[in-house]
Order: structure tokens, then C-alpha cells, then sequence
């Protein structure tokens, strides 16, 4: 896949390029935890979630300034070893979940490592991934919605595929957050057709 698109500026610099192009090939080999323990055969990977997100957000939502290259970082500090892509649902084995706290406190310092690393880039991308995950403007609750909805049609696809995942347990735990009537009614004809 050419991921081209996937990157959220135009670096200057071969450096940058080349820094970037790391973080999102290390997210396109790091699968996504809550199928991987559900036994997923071959799983979506983190970099597929982001590719994916970053779609529908370019399908439905361009005239939004900036939802694009919201969504394209907004994994990034899973691209950090010490990060990863770590649960904190409550169906994860409590030895392995982590608080929202400790979520948000390792993400921060993954990013705030990415960002140093980056120079003045570095500065813009670190405040785009803080007002995605504060999700208290209007851009950032919108990116959060396609987050969320992403999950649960692709565990719905799961299911259909016969792979061990219960999609109930997707819409049960993040449905709610499904507001903007595009995704809502996206959301609504997936589950329909389950």
C-alpha cells in the first residue's frame, strides 16, 4: 500500500520523511490487541485502522480543516515499544489493562518524544494529537466518532467473516458515542445487516 497520503505535512527534510515513514511502517506490523486476543486470524493492524479512518474522514467529512491529518497521527505513540497498542476495556485480563491515567500519561510522553524529535513539525503535531485526545472541540469529538465507528463496522465484518468476535460487545461499549448523523446512520444499516 502507498501511504502517501497517510502523511499529515510536507516535511522539508529527507530526515523527517524518513522518521515518519518509520512510525507508520511500525504501525502497519503492530496488530490490533483487542482482536488479536480474541483470536483473530491475521488482524487489523494499527497503521490498517489509521489508513481506514483517514478515509472516511476524506469520503464524508473533507470540507472539516485538519480531521485528516488529526486522524493520521492519532496512533502514533502506539508506534513507541513501550506504548504499543495497549487495552483498558474491561474485557481485557486485568493483569494486562491498563488505567485510562496510565493510558494517557504513556501516550503523552510517546508523543511528546515523537515531537521533540520532529523540531518546529514536531510542536503542531504534539497540540493536533492533545486536541484529539481532550476530543473537547467539535473536530476533535468528530474524530473520536469515526475512531469509534471504525471499530464497530470492523467488528461487525469480523463476525460476518466467522472470526471469533462478538460485535455486540463493540456496539455495546462504544455505540453511545456515535452521534453525527452520517456515521449514525452508517453505524445503524452495518448493525442492521448483521
Amino acid at each position: 500500500m502507498n501511504h502517501q497520503s497517510y502523511y499529515p505535512l510536507k516535511f522539508d527534510t529527507r530526515h523527517l520523511r524518513v522518521y515518519v515513514w518509520r512510525i507508520i511502517e511500525s504501525l502497519h506490523k503492530l496488530p490490533r490487541t483487542g482482536y488479536k486476543d480474541r483470536g483473530v486470524e491475521n488482524p487489523e493492524t494499527v497503521g490498517e485502522h489509521s489508513d481506514e479512518v483517514v478515509a472516511i474522514a476524506e469520503e464524508y467529512f473533507a470540507h472539516i480543516p485538519g480531521l485528516g491529518e488529526m486522524l493520521r497521527i492519532h496512533d502514533w505513540p502506539k508506534s513507541k515499544k513501550e506504548v504499543g497498542d495497549r487495552r483498558t476495556d474491561s474485557l481485557c485480563p486485568p493483569e494486562r489493562r491498563w488505567s485510562l491515567t496510565e493510558k494517557y500519561e504513556a501516550e503523552l510522553a510517546a508523543m511528546e518524544e515523537i515531537a521533540q524529535d520532529m523540531g518546529p513539525d514536531g510542536q503542531r503535531i504534539l497540540q493536533l494529537w492533545k486536541e484529539f485526545d481532550a476530543g473537547e472541540t467539535e473536530r476533535a469529538k468528530l474524530a473520536n466518532q469515526i475512531d469509534k465507528f471504525q471499530m464497530i463496522r470492523k467488528s461487525i465484518r469480523y463476525q460476518k467473516e466467522g472470526q471469533p468476535v462478538i460485535a455486540q460487545e463493540f456496539i455495546n461499549s462504544s455505540g453511545h458515542f456515535i452521534t453525527d448523523p452520517i456515521l449514525k446512520q452508517m453505524m445503524d444499516k452495518a448493525i442492521a445487516e448483521l
